[in-house]
């Protein structure tokens, strides 16, 4: 029942995205953009533009020169991946960020903010929720506030995510995605959506009431094999219960 009403979710939310951007956001996919061959003496490398889009992140450091199909070492960066990237390929369209927070094998350390993108607009009077494609270690903020991000869905390379911003419909300020210290994730599919995002799933719940019901039964003590029989009839019976609750109360959203 829970993965009918997230797909239902999905399938409304991208049917409803095509309509809804940002006004002075730009280059959301990422698709905009201009390749640019330098001959070495050593082998050919490769830089990208970036339009609309603040970068900070060594190596290149600004959004009109970043690094193309390749990857850091060490340092923090944000570098554009296309399709045929042997490192990251796109996970959307022909290109996807990848952004590198930045470790301490061999001793660079540059700075330990990480690396982001980010870029000033103003957040649709229509919009309900912010969605992207990247992994889990990316930090969103909107305007210097942290916001925080909701899997709806995932593949083998990337989670799509949802961001509540009703709170900032109409709003103009900074957006950016940022790859803290030790962490690396693709970004790409920025969309702004009409359709709210919905409430973290009751299964988190239901998980850890389980568990505390289990971890008060060790508790108990097991002298007495009817004792521990009630019990174990005891939890059923309150799962099943939970489950009753949540499904009459989902019905309306999975229809």
């Amino acid at each position: 029942m829970k993965h009918i009403g997230i797909a239902c979710f999905t399938f409304i939310l991208f049917s409803s995205l095509s309509s809804v951007f940002g006004q002075g956001f730009v280059n959301l996919d990422f698709e905009n953009t201009t390749i640019t061959t330098i001959h070495n003496p050593g082998g050919d490398t490769y830089t990208a533009t970036l339009p609309g889009w603040g970068v900070y992140g060594f190596p290149y450091g600004n959004p009109t020169d970043i690094g193309y199909n390749t990857i850091a070492l060490d340092a923090p960066a944000v570098t554009l991946q296309g399709s045929d990237s042997p490192f990251f390929p796109a996970i959307q369209g022909s290109y996807s960020v990848l952004l590198q927070g930045g470790t301490t094998s061999g001793g660079l350390a540059y700075n330990t903010n990480g690396a982001s993108v980010y870029q000033t607009g103003q957040i649709p009077v229509t919009s309900q929720s912010l969605i992207y494609l990247g992994g889990a270690s990316l930090l969103v903020t909107f305007d210097g506030q942290s916001l925080s991000p909701v899997a709806l869905s995932s593949t083998a390379s990337y989670t799509i995510w949802g961001v509540d911003i009703s709170a900032f419909v109409g709003q103009s300020g900074e957006l950016r995605f940022t790859a803290p210290w030790h962490s690396t994730s693709i970004l790409d599919g920025i969309q702004f959506s009409t359709q709210p995002v919905p409430e973290p799933s009751s299964s988190g719940l239901l998980g850890i009431g389980i568990a505390f019901v289990w971890w008060r039964l060790a508790k108990r003590p097991n002298t007495a094999l009817e004792r521990t029989t009630h019990s174990r009839c005891d939890l059923a019976v309150m799962v099943s219960g939970f489950w009753k609750r949540q499904v009459r109360g989902r019905s309306a959203f999975v229809r």
